[in-house]
């Protein structure tokens, strides 16, 4: 029984010295005595300034904070942009709870980060559109990625892939101090900035998309996230780098790097390898190497991404292809070299210019045996192809975001593509029947040939008035050119022997031409009638013009090819104009 006591005596003496409690009170304007909605109240340790808790006040002021450990000595810092910010050393003692009434919030000039002291530095702070998370509030591995740091962030969530959204919002681009970061994938910053060089995360509406699409409501557009580096970090490098080897002289090497300084930004990255794949995964390609930038023109993009089951694997982008070719077999030797390049002077420039080039070769001998059995008859059909294939392929792109003033914005995308392949295949077949003798006999060689050529171009414009507010309109165009051209020559040498001897010899090009070009004008214009009412007016222009023309030639006693084959020869024309 008395051990039973002491037990119970011990259990409610760590009650009251480990306890917990709640701070509560209201926040309002001292002038006008309305209540401040969302001021930040954050309460620390008083010894150190180590955060134990803090909370956001309702829209009507009221707040209360829990989980503040009794008996000891803590501060409460209450801000409000715009405002002065309130101090109070406290305690809660005896009671659960500790009420400091309403608190009359002083207005006050200064900018929120000269009043408050750096080492009390609210966790959150509102300052009108923003919302400004203090990095140092919210505890990291040291290893941990601008990635881990978000998925602390209230009301921010990050799925597996990297994508991130404020509030069930999108977040379109990651800004670090203000600037484009290797491009407008938000993933380049998130998983390769550590998280301990941050100082603040702010979030904001992207107005750039509300400029885009006439639209003055935030509901309708996505987040931008601006990164600020503390003090003195303005340069740094991050980068990956792989190597193997094994038998059969299989082998791969490969590494991308990335530095920036300040305003410039550079990625280079290279790779080779023998194994019929890649150097670099797909999402590798388009955020490090920046060629998600030549994809974002239109949306009239040619994407191949495949894989085997006997590991093999290769990605082709706009006619590109980045390794690993799928349809012809043999080796595949990949080889790839290029760099990105981002320059932001200042706030209102921006500017990137990337190229790569690519280079694939295959390597191929291959061989087959078919036998077909009726009773005691065998037909035994044999074939040997070989010949190498080389594809080479060269990107260029380039483009700026430019902001003269806080009314107008300018966007500027041009890429250029350009590839050649070359096949070479001698296939020779032989047909023996067991009873017979030989079939037939013969060769068939084909050299082909392909080259594309590829232009894309964009210009988004939006402007928005001086003098009525809400009034806006933006004018953008898309341009894309796709020139692609074939030119097969087969020659075939052909004997058969039974059951009609005869010979197939002919010489033949296939000329394949395929010409594309799409443009489209767009206009938003948008005229607020009242502070309810907007009127919005959209125009749109869509022009697309393709031909098709298959041309079958055949040789003429020389050794041109200027005699056509009317039979495989075919013309096709297509063109139409639609405007909404």
């Amino acid at each position: 029984m008395n051990k039973v006591l002491l037990l119970v005596l011990l259990l409610f003496f760590a009650g009251v010295t480990f306890g917990q409690g709640i701070l509560k009170g209201k926040t309002v304007d001292s002038l006008s005595g309305k209540p401040l909605g969302l001021a930040t109240v954050t309460v620390f340790r008083s010894a150190d300034t180590t955060i134990i808790s803090y909370r956001l006040s309702t829209p009507d002021g009221d707040f209360k904070v829990p989980g503040i450990p009794l008996h000891f000595p803590c501060r409460v810092v209450i801000s409000f942009s715009g405002y002065g910010v309130y101090r109070k050393e406290f305690s809660i003692d005896s009671l659960d709870q500790l009420d400091l009434g309403t608190i009359k919030m002083t207005p006050d000039a200064k900018s929120l980060d000269e009043v408050l002291v750096i080492a009390e530095r609210p966790p959150v702070v509102f300052k009108k559109d923003t919302i400004e998370f203090n990095a140092s509030a919210f505890k990291t591995l040291p290893n941990a990625l601008v990635e881990d740091l978000l998925k602390k962030l209230p009301g921010v969530q990050v799925d597996r892939d990297g994508n991130i959204t404020v509030n069930g919002k999108p977040v379109n681009r990651i800004l670090v101090d203000g600037k484009t970061f290797f491009g407008d994938d938000p993933k380049m910053a998130t998983r390769n900035l550590p998280a301990n060089v941050i100082d603040k995360v702010q979030v904001t509406d992207d107005k750039d998309e509300m400029l885009r699409n006439g639209d003055d409501n935030p509901n309708n557009v996505g987040k931008v996230v601006n990164i600020t580096l503390k003090k003195g970090i303005k340069k740094g490098w991050f980068g990956r780098l792989y190597g193997g080897g094994g038998t059969d002289h299989r082998f791969e090497l490969g590494g991308i790097a990335n530095v920036y300084r300040d305003t410039l930004q550079v990625s280079v990255l290279g790779y080779t390898n023998n194994l019929n794949k890649p150097g670099f995964s797909f999402s590798e390609l388009m955020q490090t190497g920046g060629m998600s930038r030549t994809n974002s023109n239109s949306a009239s993009n040619s994407i191949s991404i495949w894989n085997n089951s006997s590991g093999g694997s290769g990605v082709s982008i706009n006619g590109i292809n980045f390794g690993g070719l799928q349809n012809y077999g043999g080796v595949t030797t990949s080889k790839g070299v290029g760099f990105n390049l981002n320059h932001s002077p200042n706030t209102k420039r921006s500017f990137y210019l990337q190229y790569f080039r690519t280079f694939v070769d295959v390597e191929r001998s291959s061989g087959s045996n078919l036998q077909q059995f009726s009773g005691d008859t065998i037909i035994t059909n044999q074939s040997n192809l070989d010949g190498p294939v080389h594809n080479t392929g060269h990107i260029f792109g380039a483009g700026a975001r430019l902001k003269p003033d806080s009314v107008n914005n300018i966007l500027i995308n041009f890429s250029y593509t350009t590839a050649a392949g070359n096949e070479a295949k001698n296939n020779d077949v032989v047909s023996n029947n067991n009873k017979l003798g030989p079939l037939s006999t013969g060769n068939v060689d084909q050299d082909n040939l392909s080259k594309l050529h590829y232009l894309r171009q964009s210009v988004m414009y939006s402007h928005l008035s001086r003098k009525k507010s809400g009034r806006r309109f933006s004018i953008s165009e898309f341009l894309d050119i796709n020139n692609k051209r074939n030119n097969n020559y087969t020659n075939s040498d052909l004997h058969f022997i039974y059951p009609t001897a005869f010979d197939s010899v002919y010489s033949q090009l296939r000329q394949e031409y395929i010409p594309r070009t799409d443009a489209s004008l767009n206009f938003n214009h948008s005229e607020p009638l009242s502070k309810a009412i907007t009127l919005r007016s959209n125009a749109r222009y869509e022009y697309s013009w393709l031909h098709n023309d298959i041309t079958t030639l055949n040789k003429n006693g020389g050794p041109d090819y200027t005699e056509q084959n009317p039979m495989l020869t075919s013309r096709f024309r297509r063109s139409s104009h639609r405007g909404f």
